[in-house]
């Protein structure tokens, strides 16, 4: 069962849910707004993000399509953090009281569920294990080695590279200059969205 995926879920609750589609740069909500949903990603990208006091945007992490997103409202009356489109986004609206119901009443639902928020925990870990890394060269070839492929030599960066930045902590001007720097050293190859590990020298 995927969450994004209307037609796999319960029927009572394809019977409420509904989608919602986002330009780039568009809010789905704020922080502080009054819990309505829980949301799944069918396609596109969102930021989840604060602000501090002095107006410094502070990135959580990066939605993936597939992935499920701000399931703590479930427990909330009011959302944590922002939501915002990075790309043309569509999304699957699950109403709060309905999916909570839909639960509680499926087993195969609720194991999903509890799934993706053991990878969102795991993934966050990650995250914070990155950004503890001083050198932003360093980090970034962690973060390539992190997601290799199955062939243990290939990572595709499905992403764009802001958002990678976003999630490592780094201007996109410092991913670019690390992923350059790596790549006239000769550990890494890299041709537009696809990067080859040569392995240190």
């Amino acid at each position: 069962m995927k969450l994004s995926q209307f037609h796999q879920l319960p029927v009572e609750l394809q019977a409420v849910a509904s989608f919602c589609n986002l330009e780039t740069g568009q809010i789905l909500f704020d922080r502080g707004e009054p819990v309505e949903a829980v949301y799944s990603l069918e396609s596109g990208c969102i930021q989840l993000l604060n602000y501090t006091e002095e107006g410094l945007q502070i990135n959580h992490y990066s939605v993936r399509p597939g992935e499920s997103f701000a399931e703590v409202a479930l427990f909330h009356e009011r959302y944590v953090c922002t939501a915002i489109a990075n790309l043309p986004s569509r999304i699957l609206v699950l109403p709060k009281s309905a999916f909570l119901k839909a639960l509680k009443a499926h087993p195969d639902l609720a194991e999903t569920f509890m799934a993706q928020l053991a990878k969102r925990l795991h993934e966050s870990k990650i995250l914070l294990e990155l950004r503890s890394i001083r050198s932003a060269r360093r980090r970034v070839l962690h973060y390539l080695q992190l997601n290799v492929q199955p062939d243990g030599i290939t990572v595709n960066l499905d992403l764009p590279l802001k958002d990678i930045a976003d999630d490592l902590g780094l201007t996109p001007e410092a991913l670019s200059r690390a992923l350059k720097q790596l790549h006239k050293e000769g550990v890494i190859a890299r041709r537009k969205q696809k990067v080859t590990l040569n392995g240190e020298r």
